[in-house]
């Protein structure tokens, strides 16, 4: 992996912080997290697909790594525009490829939407156009996951490990496998009043009816063991989306940058090289 070097960007009063590398004249490829998590949260996937040839930017969104806390409620449009102004800081000006996983996967659809001309393609992992469909397991785990979510404690957030990845993995499986994203975290700083902002920003998301006006090719992928959003959600995304291909991933959950890094990866390379999008496929 290039080495990353960090930058700031200040929007509305805001300080956003992201981490970049590669050369000015490289296509950007931008990388946004999930619910809670910083652009440092897709290092482990960098170091496990190894050198891209792309300037690669990853994102901090307010509240979240080194980028500053928000003192007010936000709609993830305000996540979306935020991106935007790191897009004009750091991707140069072509069009970059926006890679988002869960929530981060909700801030691409609206950054496509806001801020088109600087958009040249998407990958959603595990995402949704909407929230409101969640999987039977995540409503069993909801005192869990929200005990996870207000707890500054990694060890209780190492409890939602299970949840995340496909169920057939053992509980040691799962730790060994989100572990490098657990030592992340227990670095980063960590604030319950930001993780409660990006709940209610994301049970206001809803782009079912606007996907239509993404005019640029997308890769949705999801795991057909996905415990968190229920898979139906990349389907409707999928069929929303004009320009999609959806890819379902056999015996994976929620946390595809960790369980099937390479699908990612081969998402991006099929949009840098232009191929058209297919029907659906399954890796069964």
């Amino acid at each position: 992996m290039n080495s990353l070097s960090r930058q700031w960007v200040e929007r509305d009063g805001v300080r956003l912080s992201y981490q970049v590398s590669g050369g000015e004249g490289d296509c950007a490829l931008v990388m946004m997290a999930g619910y809670g998590r910083s652009g440092s949260s897709w290092i482990p996937w960098l170091e496990r697909v190894g050198p891209l040839p792309f300037r690669v930017v990853l994102v901090d969104h307010r509240g979240t790594g080194e980028s500053a806390r928000s003192l007010r409620p936000y709609k993830l449009a305000t996540l979306a525009d935020d991106a935007a102004a790191v897009l004009r800081d750091g991707a140069g000006d072509a069009p970059a490829i926006v890679v988002g996983d869960s929530m981060g996967g909700m801030v691409a659809q609206h950054l496509a939407l806001r801020h088109p001309r600087r958009i040249g393609g998407l990958v959603l992992s595990a995402s949704s156009a909407r929230v409101d469909v969640v999987s039977p397991a995540f409503v069993r785990s909801l005192p869990l996951t929200v005990a996870a979510a207000i707890s500054k404690d990694v060890r209780v957030w190492t409890m939602c490990d299970r949840l995340l990845v496909h169920e057939t993995k053992s509980p040691s499986h799962a730790h060994d496998l989100l572990a490098p994203l657990r030592q992340i975290q227990r670095r980063e700083p960590y604030s319950r009043f930001n993780s409660l902002l990006q709940s209610v920003a994301m049970s206001f998301h809803r782009t079912v009816r606007r996907l239509g006006a993404v005019g640029v090719p997308v890769e949705v992928i999801v795991g057909a063991g996905d415990r968190v959003l229920s898979p139906r959600n990349s389907h409707v995304l999928s069929k929303c989306l004009p320009n999609a291909r959806l890819t379902i991933l056999e015996d994976t959950g929620h946390a595809i940058p960790f369980e099937r890094p390479m699908e990612i990866l081969n998402a991006i390379t099929r949009l840098r090289d232009g191929s058209r999008p297919a029907e659906a496929r399954s890796d069964r």
